[in-house]
């Protein structure tokens, strides 16, 4: 079977009232780390200025505690980072995550050795995932 070095990748950009989202942000993508689910490849902070202006954040100019390694720091350039934080509001913030989706890597490697491919994918956030179901389960 073919082995790829990394799995699929996914960028998301988390917003947040204010100018920097809280230290619990950090512990839950600490948890996912952990638990072996994901790998974070880069991290970035943006905050637009009530005046709309951007401003891109170094990781270590947002929190207080040690900066977490990043295995591929810099993936996130600074076209991708604009294209993300397009629809952050002034005075809000977002964490710009680039993460490798472990748990798809076997997956993916063996998509490719039976010649296949994702050819699209789309997601669906939880909060709306759970607002239909509360709505629509029996």
């Amino acid at each position: 079977m073919t082995d790829f070095d990394y799995g699929p990748i996914e960028f998301y950009a988390i917003g947040f009232e204010g100018d920097r989202p809280g230290p619990g942000v950090l512990q839950a993508i600490d948890d996912l780390v952990a638990e072996g689910t994901v790998n974070v490849l880069d991290l970035v902070f943006v905050r637009r200025s009530p005046e709309g202006e951007l401003e891109i954040l170094e990781l270590s100019d947002t929190i207080e505690s040690d900066v977490p390694a990043l295995d591929l720091e810099g993936l996130a350039g600074e076209e991708d980072i604009l294209a993300l934080a397009e629809g952050l509001g002034p005075g809000t913030s977002a964490a710009i995550l680039v993460i490798e989706l472990l748990w798809a890597k076997s997956f993916a490697s063996a998509l490719y050795d039976a010649g296949g491919a994702v050819i699209a994918r789309e997601g669906v956030p939880a909060p709306i995932v759970n607002a239909f179901l509360s709505e629509n389960a029996d």
